[in-house]
């Protein structure tokens, strides 16, 4: 029998017939192997009793636990798991016990510590394991009364180990350093077969050859719009399911990639220099036939060139470029940059490229080399070309879309998300602890949630070209802003109720609860399934983080996508990580789940505008 500091922990075992001792008592010998055939569930392994109270001034819960198993058998273990970091790590009673136990565990909270999540009520489970192989679990929650509650200390993230190691996968082109166990890991065969897929699509459009490594650093939260380069061809990108800036995957790859190969078009300058922000982002854009996805470059361009929008090339090779509008810029430099290899070729704009300075003397006679006119020229040329585009309604109100969604997270993160804001000038090896630590959190509470699926939600919808549906949802996001975080728009609601709803689920299967998990389904759904599974096992940890989650237009149905963390008490368990595709309906208002089914990763380059 295991012993925890600052716990008491009594066994009380009770034979047929015979009162409750109150000392610890075990078989003299094994039980006999052989048993009568067991026909009636009565004589199957059972938890006849589980119960916890809490003493709030004495600080302590005290968890019960009565169970028997036929009598040819015996008890062989009793696991109890409780919602703390000590219990965590399991209290367990090792056999052989006899077939009939009550277990009493005392948690001592003043001495154990409190080093949890929950506020007003801890979770519970005890699992009871037979000599026949056969389990039985059950668990329950207990209310904390004031005492208790003022003991609660939330758990602190540790920081990575000073000896914090990128776990390293390889593909021909490519070194992608991620974090073990993170999401990245799961899928890098895939992000292996994605990039070298993009690359090899980079490297034909800028017609350059490249046999060399790059270096990827795949990080698991959301920083800026996701992707930077930095020298030496090493490149950082935000890597996670809940990918709130809702830029494809590949995108981040011709992006970045881009930068990347571009530094071999540099040319040695006696005094340095390199291309202006208008030629850097104009390539990458271009190159990737749009900024975050496939997009009409110069649709959209002519939209703002019609517009007060617009941004006039001599200010924005002035600078400092990255100040302006974000959207605004990029997409007005991958419209002149187009402009340029389509009327005069790549050649002469990749010699623009290499031989570049930033500085307006020297760029401006490098122009003229090369045009026969300046600057200004090109921008009346491009612009002229702009006006004959005859953009669509639906390419305006697209454009103005995303400039607006993209502002608004960045807005997000400033205010909800602020690690999020933090852009490295150093590449990932020369990181220090707190830049590391940064990259490797992402923030969780239920607010983050809905508005981040939110946003992700946005830029679906703007996909799609529900440009109605994104403008309204953009509308409850910024009042929830408005209000400091609070969700009050009925959109962001219905998502809390479905986070908390699958919380609820959560807790549920962790505890063993059949009823309340059930309650959580919808009657069809529940009926047509075999759930026993998910009660049955042991877990350690079982949480259905939301990643994706989009609501219908009644408000009635909804479908996401949830990532699981799970863990087992008897080891790793292979569904961690995985994700579910999940649906729900509100039912006489509440929200029900209609159905949770694995979800396959999908790793391919689409086709693109302009292919």
């Amino acid at each position: 029998m295991l012993f925890c500091a600052g716990a008491l922990l009594a066994l009380i075992i009770q034979g047929p017939g015979l009162p409750l001792q109150s000392t610890i008592s075990r078989p003299t010998a094994p039980p006999p192997t052989a048993a009568p055939t067991r026909t009636p569930a009565i004589h199957d392994l059972a938890i006849t009793h589980l119960g916890a109270t809490a003493d709030d001034r004495a600080g302590t819960i005290t968890f019960q636990l009565q169970a028997q198993t036929p009598p040819e058998r015996h008890i062989a273990e009793v696991l109890l798991w409780y919602d703390t970091e000590t219990g965590h790590r399991l209290q367990r009673t090792a056999g052989p016990l006899s077939n009939t136990i009550r277990l009493d565990y005392v948690l001592d909270a003043a001495g154990e510590g409190l080093t949890t999540t929950q506020t007003s009520q801890l979770a519970y489970w005890w699992l009871v394991r037979d000599s026949a192989g056969e389990t039985a679990r059950a668990g329950d929650s207990v209310a904390l009364g004031p005492g208790l509650q003022a003991l609660i200390v939330p758990p602190t993230p540790e920081p990575p180990p000073l000896d914090f190691t990128w776990a390293i996968s390889e593909s021909r082109h490519y070194r992608f350093h991620y974090v073990p166990g993170s999401t990245a890991e799961r899928d890098r065969f895939q992000i292996g077969a994605l990039a070298e897929q993009a690359l090899t699509r980079t490297t034909s459009i800028l017609d350059l050859e490249f046999d060399g490594t790059m270096d990827v650093y795949l990080v698991p939260r959301v920083f800026w719009q996701g992707g930077a380069a930095y020298g030496d061809k090493v490149q950082l990108i935000s890597y996670l399911d809940r990918n709130y800036t809702g830029v494809e995957t590949w995108s981040y790859f011709t992006h970045e990639g881009t930068h990347a190969l571009a530094q071999d078009l540099l040319q040695p300058k006696e005094d340095g220099g390199r291309p202006d922000g208008v030629l850097v982002e104009g390539l990458a854009v271009w190159a990737s036939s749009g900024h975050y996805r496939a997009e009409p470059i110069d649709e959209w361009t002519a939209v703002l060139a019609a517009s007060d929008d617009y941004i006039p090339l001599a200010d924005l090779r002035a600078g400092p470029f990255y100040d302006f509008q974000h959207e605004i810029s990029y997409l007005e430099g991958a419209s002149f940059v187009k402009f340029l290899i389509d009327r005069y070729g790549l050649d002469k704009l990749k010699e623009l490229y290499g031989r570049a300075t930033s500085e307006d003397g020297a760029d401006e006679a490098l122009v003229q080399e090369l045009y026969g006119q300046g600057y200004a020229g090109l921008e009346r040329a491009w612009l002229a070309h702009l006006a004959t585009l005859a953009p669509s309604p639906e390419q305006a109100d697209l454009v103005n879309l995303q400039i607006r969604s993209f502002d608004l997270m960045r807005r997000y993160e400033t205010e909800l998300d602020p690690d999020a804001r933090i852009l490295p000038g150093e590449p990932p090896p020369e990181w220090d602890i707190e830049t590391l630590t940064a990259f490797l959190r992402r923030s969780g509470t239920p607010a983050n949630l809905v508005l981040e699926t939110a946003l992700i939600a946005i830029q679906e919808r703007i996909l799609r070209g529900d440009t109605a549906g994104a403008s309204d949802l953009l509308d409850d996001v910024e009042a929830a802003l408005d209000a400091g975080g609070a969700l009050e728009r009925p959109s962001l609601r219905n998502r809390k109720a479905i986070v908390d709803l699958l919380a609820l689920q959560d807790r549920a299967i962790l505890t063993a609860q059949k009823d309340r998990y059930q309650a959580t389904l919808d009657p069809a759904y529940a009926a047509g399934g075999d759930h026993q599974d998910l009660l049955l096992r042991p877990w350690l940890t079982w949480q259905q983080e939301v990643v994706r989650l989009d609501l219908s237009d009644d408000g009635l149905t909804a479908h996401g996508v949830v990532l699981l963390h799970a863990g087992l008490a008897d080891g790793a368990y292979t569904g961690d990580g995985s994700l579910f595709a999940v649906a729900f309906r509100k039912r006489a208002g509440q929200w029900l789940q209609t159905r949770r089914e694995p979800l396959a990763l999908v790793a391919e380059m689409p086709p693109v505008l302009g292919d």
